[in-house]
């Protein structure tokens, strides 16, 4: 089984499930690396969390999925949550929490499950949405292949705070410059020419009260 423990600041490590799920559960992607006939790839791709587990998707005749169905894998999930400025370039760091883990992958066949987890992996980005626009009809549960990954082999890493260095004698500014992601104003397609009202579930996506 390989290693999740940081070989660098140990201490910033931990296999806190809490902390883990909640890492994972607000990160927007994960990045899956694998081998393929010897020459190593990394994909990133949405997810979606279910206890100790995340679930992926792609079209049946994916070279990614066929690539890491039934093979062991890496993956992460990383967040920049700030810029730290030191007194020196050298210093200069990062706030950021992130997942690293290794699991084999294995498909979800039943149509069943692949229809909840349709519906969980469009819920969990758009709240809501799965019940305005319908779950998906057998044909597109049939060309589409989903995968779970374990989390069982996976650690966080966390690095929060100041600059990591003594400040006195500093003549320069120095300090922590939050980054924030949010949605914008939604912008309707151009094909639609026809006035329509937003949907609530997005209008509280868009402010925030409906954010997953």
């Amino acid at each position: 089984m390989a290693n999740t423990k940081p070989s660098r600041y140990p201490s910033r490590g931990t296999d806190d499930k809490e902390t883990l799920y909640q890492i994972v559960d607000e990160g927007l992607f994960c990045t899956i690396a694998f081998n393929r006939d010897g020459v190593p790839h990394q994909i990133p791709t949405g997810f979606a969390r279910v206890e100790g587990e995340i679930y992926i998707h792609a079209s049946a005749k994916s070279h990614f999925m066929e690539s890491i169905i039934g093979q062991e894998v890496s993956f992460s999930i990383t967040h920049m949550d700030a810029l730290v400025l030191a007194p020196t370039a050298f210093d200069h760091s990062f706030n950021y929490r992130s997942v690293i883990g290794f699991s084999k992958v294995e498909e979800i066949t039943n149509p069943n499950e692949k229809v909840k987890f349709f519906n969980l992996f469009t819920d969990r980005y758009i709240p809501g949405r799965i019940a305005d626009v319908g779950e998906p009809n057998p044909e597109q549960v049939a060309i589409t292949k989903i995968a779970r990954l374990s989390l069982a082999n996976a650690a966080a890493k966390v690095r929060m705070g100041d600059v990591n260095m003594k400040m006195e004698g500093v003549d320069t500014w120095c300090g922590v410059i939050p980054i924030e992601w949010r949605y914008g104003e939604p912008i309707v397609d151009s094909q639609i020419d026809v006035d329509r009202n937003l949907p609530e579930y997005l209008k509280k996506l868009i402010d925030g009260s409906g954010k997953p």
